[in-house]
């Protein structure tokens, strides 16, 4: 590698390094050791937890107006989509139909040590356990126990982790 393109990528690398950081800057909290591929999209970042050593790939998005909390030590794939707020289709005092223009918010809370496979989609109110493991292209509208592998539309449960290794291996660090 000649040294122009040595110094090309070090320039990038300072000014993604930076841009991160200003984002992370607006986020409610944020821990040591994160890192966004570049394409994410979060609004309402002063709605959005995150915890230390969580990864997430390009084309994140995260709609933290109902609250978002990311557990560390979680790694989310490619494409994952966190919506935390719906239109308002199905109430008593409804004012047209389909929805009408109010939004309803419920908040997102992925656990510690998830791991999140690409294009993966989490609707408003779920809740997903520690250790979960959440297969590719899988649409999360329940909440998930811990230490469950789940895939499919809706995500369903396939199986459980061995929890036994799970927690010698987290105890190890």
């Amino acid at each position: 590698m000649n040294l122009l393109t040595r110094i090309h990528i070090a320039i990038h690398d300072r000014r993604w390094r930076r841009t991160l950081r200003k984002t992370f800057a607006q986020l409610k909290s944020v821990g040591r050791n994160v890192h966004f591929c570049p394409g994410y999209h979060i609004t309402a970042p002063g709605n959005v937890s995150i915890g230390d050593h969580v990864w997430a790939g390009d084309g994140l998005l995260i709609r933290g107006e109902g609250g978002v909390s990311i557990g560390s030590g979680t790694i989310m794939s490619r494409h994952v989509e966190i919506w935390t707020t719906n239109h308002n289709y199905d109430s008593e005092d409804l004012t047209c139909i389909p929805y009408d223009r109010r939004m309803i918010a419920k908040p997102v809370h992925i656990g510690e040590n998830v791991w999140v496979g690409t294009h993966v989609l989490f609707v408003p109110g779920v809740t997903v356990g520690e250790g979960a493991v959440i297969g590719m292209g899988a649409v999360v509208t329940k909440d998930v126990p811990p230490l469950a592998v789940v895939g499919g539309n809706p995500a369903k449960v396939i199986k459980y982790r061995n929890k036994e290794t799970y927690e010698k291996l987290k105890a190890q660090g």
